[in-house]
């Protein structure tokens, strides 16, 4: 991903400095500018959530929050240690709070508590991964400030959209990995039973 940043950023730089050459110290500085600016104005609205997020860690209602979602976890996710689906939970919620950075931590601990030692990603790994790719959001609080910051008349007018066009291939998503486990289950259980009979007639042989 990073060579991929990089190949952007030098080709972006080297068109720019090809088509209008004394434009492009302006633009660097700009963008540059905008963008410090941009995290200042955003720092508001990550303090509120990340600082919900730590009065629910610290006040335990985040375990009981993890107790109420167990059965759907479970279901989804299989069964995992108390710690992990705590770490579930909490990347869950804020993803749904549209909060993808306080989400991150929170899914490299539960991947962390998911591995089971082997190179091959297990089924609660992928799981994972799929609702944090499908980017599943009931309050999208990121996408509504960078559209009240661009001057957006109505910035929360997206939230039903958000809630449809996350909701829907999450839940996709999620019934097609357990139907490919299954067939993949099925699969070799009959390829186990093929060699146990093979062996079996060989051995009359």
């Amino acid at each position: 991903m990073s060579k991929i940043w990089l190949f952007m950023i030098v080709s972006s730089l080297f068109v720019l400095v090809a088509t209008a050459p004394e434009q492009a110290l302006t633009v660097m500085m700009g963008a540059s500018a905008n963008g410090v600016q941009m995290c200042i104005e955003f720092l508001g609205i990550y303090a509120i959530w990340l600082g919900i997020l730590q009065v629910l860690d610290d006040t335990k209602l985040s375990h009981k929050l993890s107790v109420m979602l167990k059965k759907p976890i479970r279901f989804i996710f299989g069964t995992t240690d108390p710690e992990t689906e705590k770490n579930i939970c909490l990347n869950v919620s804020s993803n749904i709070l549209g909060l993808g950075s306080a989400a991150t931590p929170f899914g490299i601990k539960a991947m962390q508590g998911m591995d089971k030692g082997s190179e091959i990603a297990t089924k609660s790994m992928i799981m994972l991964v799929l609702i944090n790719s499908t980017g599943i959001q009931v309050l999208p609080t990121t996408v509504i400030g960078l559209r009240a910051l661009a001057g957006s008349v109505a910035p929360s007018v997206i939230i039903w959209p958000t809630i449809v066009s996350t909701f829907v291939p999450t839940i996709i998503g999620i019934v097609l990995v357990k139907l490919l486990y299954r067939k993949n289950k099925i699969s070799k259980v009959n390829k186990i039973k093929n060699n146990q009979n093979t062996f079996t007639k060989d051995s009359n042989i």
